[in-house]
């Protein structure tokens, strides 16, 4: 049977620009002072414009790459957490300007127009002179290896007591042997300790691979990856095992892709979900912005039936000053009712998000969540954790961060969500105050609060954490109180619990690094603590 579907997506952005105008000039450096397992601390002359959340950047084999998300900032130096999985050394310099910030640099000037930009991102500073052939650089490697031991206590049965062991590994091989062959690999070997018999016998079912593909590159715009790969331009896709091809053109980005979706279960190779399909991805610059569109279409199968036909787009840009906007949407092009196959064309999944910020003390976003649901294959969160974040992902979100003086912060959010399976909507609303480098104790204390209303839940969360840098001992120690009151409306039982939280990391013994988190709740009847605990070096 032969199917002619043909579509037509629009989506009019506003988008924001993550800096502010004077920094748009020239780029504001900074280097690295000392990094913990939990943080990355970056040195500046003074960080004026900024902002909690913003993102900084490394310049690699000529890129600016995004590296780093701030999390906390004083006048001289700010928290980082880590977004590439390399090694941060000592007196590295960090760009903070956002890749949107980035001009396609000539030697001589021109008039600002739309350039169309062929490779993927991230963005290459060049100059557009005369062709000449990339030499290959010299074999890259680095990586990451982490143990870590995750123990479950608590006052009322010991079986319910265990110990969970986790092993990580992240590893890269950038251009073997001066070719163009590139490897990676993320993978986890996780298991109970009681339960080791089975898992001896069985050693697939602890083990997930996220990542592990060879990746040839033709040309600076022409490349091979083989194996399992999680593509950027099709990230919603989800990881694929097989082939995917990629070519830029002087105008566009083509992407062929054949393979197979992991196992639902297990997320292990299963060939019998095979899938394939064909992106096109167009990156454009405007003067100092910028805005990347892709659009695919894809067939998956079950037991090699046709099992889904959709279309794929995603955009992002920050055409209009002090904005910014992200937005993606799937559209099935087939459906199966009653075993007869049927053409259709329907909105399956739709994400928009957009931030403002037309001064650097204030900002503004929104976003509307109409995803599928989350799959976790694993996760350290808590029934209290699950619950507000499964209330606060999907339907209609806004966010609102003041900062009136250079050390307070004070953020507000609403979200609201219908869905047809709900008896009523529903609303959650809260805010956090932050103060950062407090006098004295030169430490960063956070307010939260969250009210959540459903039809099936009704309840409050309130939580108080102060941060400290031990910087003569490269040291981090966080320590925090959290009490949550749910009531569940169609039944009688209420979660009212109280938790302590407390956390060192140190980066002292290098190159390993050594962190300790501790979490204990405590409700009516019923004591049960976390203890978490990990050892990890780069290389």
């Amino acid at each position: 049977m032969i199917y002619k579907q043909y579509i037509f997506i629009v989506i009019l952005f506003s988008s924001v620009l993550h800096y502010s105008q004077s920094d748009i000039e020239g780029n504001k450096k900074g280097k690295v002072g000392y990094v913990s397992s939990q943080f990355v601390y970056v040195n500046f002359q003074n960080t004026d414009g900024i902002n909690e959340g913003d993102t900084l950047f490394i310049k690699s084999k000529n890129k600016i790459v995004p590296a780093l998300i701030v999390r906390h900032l004083s006048t001289s130096s700010a928290a980082c957490e880590r977004m590439l999985d390399q090694n941060f050394k000592q007196d590295l310099v960090i760009y903070a300007k956002s890749i949107d910030q980035q001009i396609i640099t000539t030697q001589t000037e021109k008039p600002q127009i739309l350039i169309p930009v062929t490779n993927s991102q991230p963005i290459e500073e060049t100059k557009i002179t005369s062709v000449t052939k990339n030499k290959k650089s010299s074999t890259e490697i680095s990586g990451r290896y982490s143990i870590q031991s995750y123990t479950d206590l608590n006052n009322l049965d010991q079986a319910y007591e265990y110990q969970r062991w986790r092993h990580s590994l992240r590893f890269s091989a950038q251009n073997i042997g001066n070719s163009g062959l590139s490897l990676s690999t993320y993978t986890i070997f996780s298991y109970r300790a009681d339960q080791w018999s089975s898992v001896s016998s069985n050693l697939g079912k602890a083990l997930k691979i996220y990542d592990l593909n060879l990746n040839y590159r033709f040309a600076e715009s022409t490349q091979l990856w083989l194996g399992r790969y999680l593509n950027r331009k099709i990230s919603n896709i989800s990881v694929i095992d097989g082939l995917q091809f990629e070519n830029g053109f002087s105008f566009l980005t083509l992407g062929l892709v054949v393979g197979s979706r992991p196992d639902f279960t297990n997320f292990g190779l299963n060939t019998k979900l095979f899938e394939y399909g064909v992106y096109l991805n167009r990156i454009d610059t405007i003067g100092t912005a910028f805005m990347e569109n892709t659009i695919s279409i894809f067939e998956q199968t079950n037991d090699f039936k046709t099992d889904r036909r959709f279309v794929y787009f995603q955009h992002t840009n920050n055409i209009l000053s002090h904005t910014y906007l992200f937005a993606s949407a799937e559209v099935d092009l087939y459906k199966r009712i009653n075993n007869i196959p049927e053409s259709d064309f329907s909105l399956t999944s739709l994400y928009v998000s957009g931030r403002y910020a037309p001064i650097r003390q204030l900002s503004f976003s929104l976003s509307y969540d109409e995803r599928k649901n989350v799959i976790y294959y694993e996760t350290f969160k808590s029934l209290s954790d699950s619950i507000l974040e499964n209330e606060m992902r999907k339907g209609l979100r806004a966010r609102a961060v003041v900062r009136p003086f250079n050390n307070v912060s004070l953020g507000l959010q609403y979200g609201y969500r219908f869905k047809q399976s709900d008896a009523k909507p529903s609303d959650n609303y809260g805010g956090n105050l932050s103060f950062t480098m407090i006098p004295f104790i030169e430490a960063s204390t956070t307010f939260d609060f969250n009210r959540i209303q459903s039809s099936y839940v009704d309840g409050y969360v309130y939580s108080v954490n102060l941060y400290k840098s031990l910087m003569s001992i490269s040291s981090d120690f966080s320590i925090g109180f959290r009490k949550t009151d749910y009531t569940f409306v169609n039944s009688t039982y209420k979660l009212n619990e109280k938790a302590v939280l407390v956390d060192f990391s140190t980066s002292v013994l290098r190159p390993f690094s050594f962190s300790i988190s501790y979490e204990g709740v405590f409700e009516s009847t019923r004591t049960y603590g976390r203890i978490l605990i990990d050892l990890t070096t780069r290389f």
